[in-house]
């Protein structure tokens, strides 16, 4: 380009020089041709050295361009290699979530300050809970419940005589238990629940959430008929707006009445405790015959009243074992040589049969829970039943609620402690709850016990309370 540029130049110089001479010999009176010829040739240098410069600049500009060409493709290569070691990474978390999103974990703790009547109160961190869901494929899930209560092993000096941990011993497996979904008869849902949990064929299922029982502790009738967890088979169905749910089980034993499964709070002197039929867990059975219960609900739709109502009936039978008839003759005073029934009249009968209705009813801020029981243990005839209105300030992060519960036993009352079981039981419990956080809750709890069969010997004093923090994670 630039050999055809010094061409054009040299011709259109000539073509001047040539006018420039014509003009000259034209007219005498022009300017000098020499002078005019030095002109034209600064101009040709002066044209000559941009020319020069901009060859220069263009050859500056190629060593530039292939340099940022070479950049390019330098930066080009390292984002590829960056691209594959984040693939790479991508790849792992991709292959580590795969493995772990069916993995779901959960749990809480519970720290409280207990005050009873003649215990001293004490601060302590009742109980820490681990909670394991795994999701096996789309219908199928295994889960497991751990809990942990740090002073459940505390050595059995006289400071601590009259404290005992609520929650029991140090380290247990509240639940373990794999569960089938969608084994459906027909239009009817269907899922299965193998191993150890709580009891969904009755009654309201006493879980410590607002579905469940609310309190952070459980009522007198929880105690006596559903607190403890099952282990055997439940098979859970749903049609429409019914519920009807089944369980085969190893049944519920009865507590021997010692010191941990008093009624109330415990009082300081030997055997000075409240007894009463407390059902326990049997994780194995101590007998051939298991328990049955079943529960059949109706779960109203929505309206401009109802935003939530529930209306359930129970029927529970199990055989008792000779060592559940041992228990119960004694919690009851039923044994020979009991104060008010010397000679006894112990028990041999086997059935343990319980029937009921439930009710659970939510409306804007206010909910009621109310359940009734009637039944007959080793012969002995009782009902249970309490009533749990409540109001939700959502404003103010506050519910409170105001909980009645008895237990009526048709026996002879004894006028004796350790035939306590006999007297006819009841309680109210207050109970306000702060909403700190959605995973922090804080309870105010407390627990007036009246036992009807106490006359005779004075005021038991067994009321007791707490103030307790539940942090979930």
């Amino acid at each position: 380009m630039t050999r055809y540029v010094k061409i054009l130049l040299t011709v259109t110089c000539i073509s001047l020089l040539s006018f420039v001479t014509t003009t000259g010999a034209a007219d005498p009176e022009s300017a000098s041709v020499e002078k005019q010829i030095q002109m034209l040739k600064k101009q040709m240098e002066q044209m000559q050295k941009k020319m020069e410069e901009l060859q220069s600049q263009l050859e500056n500009a190629k060593q530039d361009a292939a340099q940022a060409q070479k950049q390019a493709e330098r930066a080009s290569q390292e984002m590829q290699q960056k691209m594959a070691e984040v693939s790479g990474r991508f790849k792992v978390l991709d292959d580590l979530s795969k493995k772990f999103s069916h993995i779901k974990l959960g749990g809480y703790i519970r720290s409280r300050w207990w005050e009873g009547q003649k215990e001293q109160n004490s601060f302590d961190v009742t109980e820490i809970a681990f909670n394991l869901r795994y999701d096996v494929s789309e219908n199928i899930s295994g889960e497991f419940h751990i809990w942990w209560h740090p002073s459940g092993n505390t050595p059995a000096r006289p400071e601590f005589g009259n404290y005992q941990n609520w929650a029991g011993p140090t380290t247990f497996f509240e639940s373990a238990f794999a569960e089938f979904r969608n084994l459906n008869i027909g239009p009817i849902e269907g899922k299965l629940i193998v191993g150890k949990t709580r009891n969904f064929a009755y009654g309201i299922v006493p879980a410590g959430n607002q579905d469940g029982r609310v309190t952070s502790d459980y009522s007198l009738l929880h105690y006596s008929l559903n607190i403890s967890r099952i282990t055997g088979i439940q098979y859970l169905t749903k049609y429409k707006n019914f519920r009807w749910n089944f369980a085969v089980f190893n049944g519920y034993g009865y507590a021997d009445g010692s010191r941990a499964n008093a009624y109330g709070s415990r009082r300081t002197a030997e055997n000075q405790y409240v007894r009463f039929l407390r059902v326990t867990q049997l994780n194995l059975d101590d007998n051939n015959h298991k328990a049955f219960s079943t529960r059949l609900a109706y779960v109203f739709p929505k309206t401009d009243f109802i935003d939530k109502l529930e209306i359930g009936a129970t029927y529970f039978h199990q055989k008792l074992s000779k060592y559940d008839l041992a228990n119960i003759n004694s919690i009851m005073g039923l044994n020979p040589g009991t104060k008010g029934n010397f000679f006894g009249d112990r028990t041999n009968k086997k059935s343990d049969w319980k029937a009921g209705l439930d009710l659970a009813y939510d409306y804007n801020m206010f909910t009621l829970k109310a359940e009734y029981f009637n039944g007959s243990v080793a012969g002995i005839d009782a009902n249970w039943w309490h009533v749990m209105p409540g109001l939700k300030f959502k404003k103010f992060r506050t519910d409170i609620y105001l909980r009645y519960a008895q237990a009526e036993y048709k026996t002879d009352a004894v006028p004796d402690i350790t035939g306590s079981g006999s007297w006819d039981k009841s309680e109210w419990t207050p109970l306000i709850i702060y909403h700190l956080h959605e995973r922090a809750k804080l309870y105010f709890e407390y627990y007036f016990e009246k036992e009807d069969g106490a006359a005779k010997l004075g005021n038991i004093n067994n009321n007791f309370g707490f103030v307790e923090l539940i942090l979930f994670y």
